[in-house]
Formats: C-alpha cells, structure tokens, sequence
C-alpha cells in the first residue's frame, strides 16, 4: 500500500517536472520568436518612414514645379499672367488701330493733324487749302504693366508708347518711330513718371473715335511726383509738375516760343469725389510763368481751376462735362493757347485769361453698339495791343460718332468732325471732317 502511494507521488512529481520542463521551453522559444518579431518590425518601420520621406519629397517638387509655373493673372488682357517667383502680374497690351480721314481742308504737306483733329492747325479761309484723305496706323500702341504686393502698398509700373514719333513719310515704307507717352512707378500712394498731369480727369474724358478730342479738354501728359490720399468718398492729389513756359511774343505774327527757363515746378491739387450717382473732379492750378533773355529775368504767377465730371444717365447712358477758367491755362488745354504774353521791349509777362470746357452724352443703341455727341469752346482774352491781331481768339469742336463692337476688343465706328478757329482779327477758317476707324485691342 505505502509502496502504491509513493509509486504514485513520484509520478505526480516526474509529471509536474515535465510540464514545467515543457513551459520552460515553450516560454524560452516564444520569447526567442517575439524578439525576431520586434526587429521585423523595426525593419519595416524604417522602411515605411524611408518611404513616407521619398513621397513628401516627390509632392513637394510637384509643389514647387507647380508654384514656380506662369499661370494667367486676375483681371481683363489676353497678355495677363502671374509670374509666382516674382509674385507679380505682367499685362502687355495695346492695340493695332487703322484710321481713314477725309478733310475738306489740309492741315498742311505731310502734317498729322490730317490725321487728328488738332484745333491750331485748322487754315483759315486765306490759306485757300484743299481737301485731302489720309490713311494712318500711328495711333496704334503698346504698353507693359507690372504689379508688385508689398508692406507699403502696391508696386505698380508702366511703360507705354506709339507711334506718333519723328521720322517716316508716305513714299514707300509708311514707318513712324516709336515715341514715349507714360513711364512711371507708383508704391502705394506715391507715383514719379510721366502720364497724365493730375490737373486732368481722365473718367470725364468723352469717347471719340478721333486721337485728338475736343478743343477744350485738359490734355498734357508730363513727368510729375504725385501723392494721392484715398478716402471712402474718392480721393485728394497733390502733384509737382514739369514746368514750361509757353509765350505769345509782342513781334504781332502770332507765335509762340517754349521759354524753358523755368525754376519752379507746376503745383496742383485735385478733389476726386466718386459716388454711384456719379464721378467728379475740382482741381486747382498753380504756375510760376518765367524767361530769361538778354534783357534779364521776367516772371509772373498765374493760375487755374477746372471741374468736371461723368454722371450716368438713362440705361447704361452718361453726360460727362468740364469747364476751365483762369490766367495759366495755356498749354494745359487742348486749345494751347500761349500761357502768357512776353513784353519784349519791356521784358514783362502778362498772363493771358482764358475758359473753355465741353459737354457730351453718351447713348447706347444696343450693349454693343453706342454714339456720343460732344460739343466743345475755348476762348483766350487777349492783350492785342500787345501781341497783335493774328494770335487765336476762339475755337469750337464737335463730334458725332456711332461705335460698334463685335466683341469687346473690337471697335468699328464712323466719326463727324467739325472744328472752327478764329483769330484776333476776325478771320477765321472752319474744318469738316469724316472719320473711320477699325481699333483691334489685345
């Protein structure tokens, strides 16, 4: 009995020695597998992470490439692209435009004002001057834009020219040099360059198929430095401005002489109010008129004040105006009346009180066809005793047109012209005009 018992407890204790020597193996042999399952993984995640690093890589190049690549810019222009490593909008444009003029009066052999009406070149009935057609492609132009994001506001540049340069004729070849009209810069509120004298307001500008306009609007373009305060309402210019002194002489032929003797510069300053029920303009100019001669220095001070504006009318129809008046006007009006009168026995200036202005309306037949009607006067008063009788007195415009545009780079349009000058004398002489024009915008 006792020799069954302990036959019996050494084979419970053998059992328990082999089952505790089988888990001690087994335990032996799943820690050896789980060791090699760690590395494994450790393996794979390092070639996970090389993976994930080749494929940030591989989007950020096509970031980059994408980034870097010239896309099209905001806004109107066929021409129009962003250039993202610059962070800058380049616009180029222009247009090719071909005019057809027919005069019952020349200007003169060879003279551009067949071309546009330019209200000091019409004859007078003395001049007896023929009838005369001329076909042009001067006014086409071309213009290149930049626009810069900065911490002090927009960097804008622009450079722009066309063809009414010296040089060429109508024998053979028809070519025209290239001749600047703007190219300036702006940083934010400040602008230096040459473009438009901020004495003119350009939103009231009518719309003609003529290159010259009405005789009495602002028309000078002239290096400046000019500021402008924006507000909510619109806006306050102040600008210095390229001085010239444009004189009538007392010798009584009626010329003018440029006096390029000047030391101070033109100074203006504009009220640009703009609302919805319309766009308007106050400015006021300030002249020092000047020569030096071999009789010494003269000088004088003069001014002027212009108000014009563009107010919307029936449908999508607009009336724009302007009125001019003041002592220093000349060479700021398209009249170009002398700025003042030269004294030369004296070696005196007298400035030369003048007015003028034009009122336009603007009627849309359809969206895409449209007319407007301008009617224009400027007056100088002058000092005859001084300067003679054969200096201009008066002139008169008017220009009817009907426009179509096909599409919207495209305008097709046929313009009367008539234009009236008359001089101290009483003579005068009268212009009519008939113009076509096809203008191809890009």
């Amino acid at each position: 009995m006792q020799r069954k018992c302990g036959s019996k407890k050494q084979g419970l204790w053998l059992l328990v020695a082999l089952v505790l020597l089988a888990f001690g193996t087994a335990q032996a042999a799943y820690a050896e597998t789980l060791e090699d399952l760690k590395e494994q993984i450790k393996v794979l995640q390092k070639k996970i992470e090389a993976l994930e690093k080749q494929q940030d890589a591989a989007q950020k190049e096509r970031q980059e490439i994408k980034s870097n690549a010239v896309t099209k810019g905001k806004g109107s222009g066929k021409f129009n692209v962003y250039l993202p490593w610059a962070d800058t909008k380049v616009l180029l444009g222009g247009f090719a435009k071909l005019d057809m003029v027919a005069s019952d009066v020349s200007a003169g052999d060879n003279s551009d004002a067949d071309l546009y009406f330019y209200p000091r070149a019409i004859p007078l009935e003395s001049a007896d001057a023929s009838a005369v057609t001329r076909f042009g492609a001067k006014q086409s132009r071309l213009y290149l834009k930049t626009e810069t994001p900065t911490r002090y506001g927009k960097f804008k540049t622009h450079i722009e020219g066309d063809f009414y340069g010296q040089g060429g004729n109508q024998v053979v070849s028809n070519s025209s040099s290239y001749r600047l009209r703007h190219a300036y810069g702006e940083l934010g509120n400040l602008l230096a360059g040459q473009t438009w004298t901020t004495f003119m307001h350009i939103p009231a500008l009518p719309e003609t198929l003529d290159f010259g306009g009405a005789a009495g609007e602002i028309f000078v373009r002239q290096a400046q430095i000019r500021w402008t305060q924006p507000f909510e309402w619109g806006g306050i210019l102040f600008a210095l401005e390229n001085a010239e002194t444009w004189l009538n002489t007392s010798d009584g032929n009626g010329a003018l002489t440029a006096a390029d003797d000047d030391s101070i510069p033109d100074m203006i300053v504009r009220l640009h109010y703009r609302k919805s029920f319309g766009d308007f303009s106050l400015a006021a100019l300030g002249r020092n008129l000047q020569v030096d001669n071999e009789l010494g220095d003269a000088s004088t001070f003069g001014g002027a004040v212009s108000l014009s504006g563009k107010v919307p009318a029936f449908g999508k129809d607009d009336v724009r105006f302007l009125f001019n008046y003041g002592n220093a006007l000349g060479r700021y009006m398209y009249t170009n009346f002398a700025d003042a009168a030269l004294d030369t026995q004296h070696n005196e200036i007298d400035a030369v009180t003048q007015w003028g202005g034009y009122v336009a309306y603007r009627h849309f037949w359809l969206d895409n066809l449209r007319s407007s009607l301008v009617y224009s006067y400027g007056e100088a008063d002058n000092d005859v005793a001084l300067v003679g009788d054969q200096v201009n007195k008066k002139f008169q415009s008017a220009h009817v047109n009907l426009i179509w545009s096909p599409v919207s780079s495209v305008n097709i349009g046929g313009e009367y012209i008539w234009g009236y000058r008359e001089i101290e004398s009483g003579e005068d002489g009268d212009l009519n005009r008939f113009l076509f024009s096809v203008k191809y915008a890009f």
